[in-house]
């Protein structure tokens, strides 16, 4: 079985309008009781909580962000493309998936000794992924493809998937499945690599609005490296 390691970067909803909706929903924290506590609020705080509910959907799981980028190591191959301000997200599916499907063609063809239009014809086992907090990515590519009427692979698990038998994620493979480490933490616990540079999640969003899509892209595999390379010292492979 061969295995994927894959890693997407997300963004809230770029659909007009986005904040309007959030807007219209907002409403001033329970504990503000006083009629002049709320007006202050609405006056001085209420752009802010938009703003901030509004980053939050990069975090949704797909309701309502969207995936900017992705990134996958595949045997001996890699695949990463960051898609720019304006660019089509459903394309950007659309090529991963084809990269995936072209891959286990071309892994058929030598296998089989055939021509690699023909190998398509041939069961072909999917590949294993691997991800760090892989129930997020994992989940946030199956429902954006929904969302998005992209098909769906089979070799990527929906929701109701079982880790260690559809797939596998580095941080329960750590931590268990009631608790969580960082990416970063478990690099230096492990002695491997940290992907962390000048570049972390929570800056992808005004990077990418400032066109900076060759960096996030670096980032994105960056961090796929390092979770392969988590992912082989968690299976006893040396430091």
């Amino acid at each position: 079985m061969t295995q994927i390691t894959l890693d997407i970067e997300t963004v809230p909803s770029q659909m007009p309008g986005a904040r309007d909706q959030i807007r219209a929903s907002i409403k001033p924290p329970g504990t503000l009781k006083k009629a002049e506590s709320i007006a202050a609020w609405w006056m001085n705080d209420s752009e802010s909580a938009v703003e901030e509910a509004f980053r939050k959907q990069s975090l949704d799981g797909g309701l309502h962000g969207e995936i900017i980028s992705i990134a996958a190591l595949y045997a001996d191959r890699h695949w990463v493309s960051c898609r720019a301000v304006g660019e089509s997200e459903s394309e950007l599916l659309h090529a991963f998936f084809n990269a995936v499907e072209n891959w286990q063609r071309e892994d058929a063809a030598a296998l089989l000794g055939t021509r690699h239009d023909d190998a398509g014809a041939w069961p072909q086992d999917p590949p294993h992924p691997v991800a760090h907090n892989a129930p997020f990515d994992l989940g946030f590519l199956w429902r954006r493809a929904r969302v998005l009427g992209v098909p769906v692979p089979t070799w990527l698990p929906g929701p109701l998937c079982r880790e260690g038998r559809d797939f596998t994620d580095t941080m329960t493979l750590w931590a268990g499945r009631c608790n969580r480490v960082g990416l970063a933490a478990l690099c230096r616990a492990l002695s491997v690599p940290t992907s962390k540079g000048d570049l972390d999640g929570s800056q992808v969003l005004d990077a990418w609005l400032r066109g900076e899509t060759e960096r996030i892209a670096k980032y994105n595999l960056a961090d796929v490296v390092a979770t392969r390379d988590v992912w082989q010292r968690l299976q006893g492979g040396a430091a």
